[in-house]
């Protein structure tokens, strides 16, 4: 930043020395040399003016304004060579008309054009750059989130906001596992398109960045590099690459991190009612799933495979990539329950006996 601050300052004043010389270059200037060293003092400071304004200007509507005014001005030299030069128009008065023609359609083509910038799409197009202000904070999409799909059912809700960069190196990683030869992976890449293209007719801001990194090959890596130019957060499912952007000081928004926040809290004490599917790794173990997809490892489960079970939970697993749940059959804990009612009532049982023949021997 102090750099272009020293290039302004280095213009300003080879402008105002330049003007003020023009009379020792240009003997038949008219005019003091401190009154030409001003002019061009006043000039080099509003051209410096509109370049700091040009810069808080967002890229699309610069591009679209500098159109709009390039039509106009094209307009206003058609409309003037339409004019015929005769004898009877002075001159001077033709030069009039011309400039005021030119300021005229100039003007009114910018502002036609600004005034419908939000009605142009220029998507095949967007300048990404860091200098915008709109992305600071910005989400940069991941190709493993794209395949999942469960953004765009987030999108619909209308929780998220912010403008979304898809990086083209990510879409073009998305076209190329659509053409693998494996049908699975095929399958995927093609449901990673279907969502961008879903996206896209959402209500959700979502621009494609052309910027790639030739020197980098991996497109994690580029991901990392992306989000230290825009200052982003990237959104992801992907352990590794959540990892990596940790070690980097890059924020992340882990879908899977955000499901595992919202499934329900079980205590251990509950009951749940599920169907056992396979054996688990431990012995005697069996696995079934919740409904929101949490595995529940169940003790001594292997019995009742295929079937519908009550299970009570013991403890719980929280890890990175989910939730597990274990837990025993509840009619295994039933069962020595009334194993040890029925004990004690034969104990009371036989201390009553007992007692009542006390009391007949006496």
């Amino acid at each position: 930043m102090s750099f272009i601050y020293t290039a302004r300052a280095l213009f300003i004043f080879l402008a105002t020395v330049f003007a003020g010389s023009m009379t020792y270059f240009f003997p038949g200037l008219r005019g003091d040399a401190l009154v030409w060293a001003g002019f061009g003092l006043a000039v080099s400071g509003f051209i410096v003016l509109i370049e700091s304004l040009i810069r808080e200007v967002y890229p699309k509507t610069l591009l679209v304004g500098v159109l709009g005014l390039w039509i106009g001005l094209i307009t206003a030299t058609l409309v003037s060579k339409a004019v015929p030069e005769t004898s009877y128009i002075p001159e001077a008065q033709r030069i009039t008309y011309a400039v005021a023609m030119h300021l005229f359609l100039g003007y009114l083509g910018a502002v036609i054009a600004l005034r419908f910038v939000e009605r142009i799409d220029l998507s095949s197009s967007h300048l990404i750059t860091a200098d915008d202000p709109r992305l600071k904070g910005c989400k940069i999409l991941d190709t493993s989130v794209l395949i999942d799909g469960r953004l765009l059912d987030m999108v619909k809700t209308g929780f998220l906001d912010g403008i979304y960069i898809l990086p083209k190196f990510v879409l073009d990683e998305l076209q190329n596992i659509a053409d693998s030869p494996d049908p699975s992976r095929r399958q995927r890449g093609r449901r990673g398109l279907d969502t961008v293209r879903a996206l896209k007719d959402t209500d959700m801001i979502m621009e494609i960045s052309e910027k790639d990194y030739p020197h980098i090959q991996a497109v994690d890596a580029k991901l990392i590099q992306c989000a230290k130019d825009l200052e982003g957060r990237i959104v992801t499912n992907d352990f590794n690459l959540n990892k990596v952007a940790e070690i980097n000081n890059i924020p992340v928004l882990n879908i899977n991190d955000l499901s595992n926040a919202l499934k329900p809290v079980i205590l251990p004490g509950e009951t749940l009612t599920l169907t056992l599917l396979k054996s688990g790794k431990e012995p005697g173990q069996g696995i079934g799933y919740l409904d929101d997809g949490t595995m529940v490892v169940v003790e001594d489960g292997i019995a009742r495979l295929r079937d519908e079970v009550d299970v009570t939970v013991t403890s719980m697993l929280q890890t990175q990539a989910g939730r597990m749940i274990f837990g025993r059959l509840a009619d295994s804990e039933e069962a020595p329950r009334r194993e040890r009612e029925s004990e004690e009532s034969d104990r009371k049982e036989s201390a009553r006996k007992v007692v009542d023949l006390e009391l007949k021997k006496k």
